[in-house]
């Protein structure tokens, strides 16, 4: 039997990354051979992403692509969320051999097992299994303590995409991070649609702040908790952070808004986001907070941005995205008259992003002198790469270390901040 070689590409969020990472397991136990290469590859699969129209352009760019430079005999699979999204309905590409949606990964393997012999394969999001792993990321790995969304935002076709909520048990998560830290991962990141939504769905309640109680007797320098709804952050959770040294002070909300009348729109909760981020805040001293907005919502008009913007300003958060409005087909918002127009949008980016920007430049250059440990995960030019734990991997700062000694992905160093930039440190090397 000759081995077939399979090339797999993972777009979109963490949680995708981990699917992709148990579909490599899955591949190779039936004895399949890995590439990352896929002009060598006899079969080549497209873990897409179909969340917003970026996502979904992005998705079929990559196809059309794989498809165009498709080798005689060749097999190109397109599978997950944009096939969740469209199901048969998919834009049509000539080239593309099958479409599996996403949910179970063993349906994949299953099916190129069978040679495809089906072109469409509705994807499963009725459960949730635990399947083998390749860990692609190391230092750091994610772990999907749950899957699915019941938070029916008016603009996001998650819940139709991946489903309802669906979390897995305290003891499956430990059971697959004890693995984890057996390969000597240093980072263990909790993700799903909403953490502070884990184990509503088994027992009626949160079950954040036990799992994490559990997952601190393993042997990892950080866990880091992203993901996490404003209105579902508990008071014990918030305790634990501050008491327990192993997780990471850091914690990503998104809010999407600060205005009543857009966050009704966006049928998320009104609240008071102000006095939340202060009650975190003297929780736990010296927390930094990542967030994300919402600008060009349908309605919004120039009061509720300005309200946005003084609330940016006041609150000061150490980490700020901002994505412009994406009207998506089969959302509630998609219905809304009131649409705000591109360039309108593309300001409200603008401007954001030059205030955070001032922000975070203040805040960075302020930890100038500090002491402060880091986990090592490269090297760049004459520079040692790292993060801190105010830093989750690909979406917030690095720190650039110098050092006399040769530092190895993995490592864990003191290091003195020396200098900043808007976003990132320098650092030297404590001995």
């Amino acid at each position: 039997m000759r081995y077939k070689k399979v090339c797999l590409i993972t777009l979109g969020c963490p949680k995708n990354l981990v699917d992709s990472e148990n579909i490599l397991a899955l591949l190779g136990q039936e004895n399949y051979m890995l590439t990352d290469r896929p002009e060598e590859a006899d079969i080549v699969i497209a873990n897409t992403c179909g969340f917003i129209k970026v996502a979904e352009d992005e998705s079929l760019l990559l196809i059309r692509k794989l498809c165009k430079k498709k080798s005689k005999g060749q097999k190109i699979v397109v599978y997950g969320c944009l096939v969740n999204r469209y199901g048969k309905h998919m834009p049509y590409i000539e080239g593309v051999d099958a479409m599996i949606g996403g949910g179970n990964p063993a349906l994949l393997v299953d099916a190129i097992k069978k040679e495809m012999r089906k072109r469409f394969i509705p994807g499963d999001c009725s459960g949730i299994e635990s399947y083998p792993r390749i860990i692609s990321t190391y230092p750091y790995a994610y772990i999907k303590i749950s899957d699915g969304c019941e938070n029916f935002c008016s603009y996001c076709l998650i819940p139709e995409i991946r489903g309802r909520l669906r979390s897995r048990t305290i003891k499956d998560i430990y059971s697959e991070a004890k693995e984890i830290e057996k390969m000597g991962i240093k980072e263990l990141i909790l993700v799903a649609q909403d953490t502070g939504n884990y184990g509503k769905d088994i027992a009626g309640r949160c079950l954040l702040e036990k799992l994490l109680i559990k997952l601190c007797k393993l042997n990892f320098f950080w866990l880091r908790v992203m993901y996490i709804h404003p209105a579902h952050i508990t008071e014990n959770v918030l305790e634990l952070i501050a008491e327990e040294k192993k997780i990471c002070k850091y914690l990503d909300i998104p809010l999407q808004h600060i205005h009543p009348e857009i966050l009704r729109r966006m049928n998320r909760p009104v609240m008071d986001y102000g006095r939340i981020i202060d009650r975190i805040r003297k929780t736990i001293p010296g927390i930094r907070l990542r967030t994300t907005f919402i600008v060009g919502f349908p309605g919004e008009k120039e009061e509720h941005f300005r309200m946005l913007v003084d609330f940016i300003k006041e609150k000061e958060f150490d980490r700020l995205g901002v994505f412009r409005y994406s009207r998506e087909e089969g959302t509630p918002a998609y219905h809304l008259s009131d649409q705000v127009d591109e360039e309108t949008k593309r300001e409200r980016e603008r401007i954001i992003m030059e205030i955070q920007k001032g922000i975070s430049c203040k805040k960075l250059k302020g930890m100038v002198g500090e002491e402060i440990d880091v986990l090592v995960e490269g090297r760049k030019g004459n520079y040692f790469t790292g993060r801190t734990e105010f830093d989750a991997p690909e979406i917030d700062g690095i720190v650039y270390i110098k050092s006399g000694e040769k530092l190895k992905p993995g490592d864990i160093c003191s290091i003195r901040i020396t200098s900043a930039t808007s976003y990132d440190l320098y650092g030297e090397h404590l001995p």
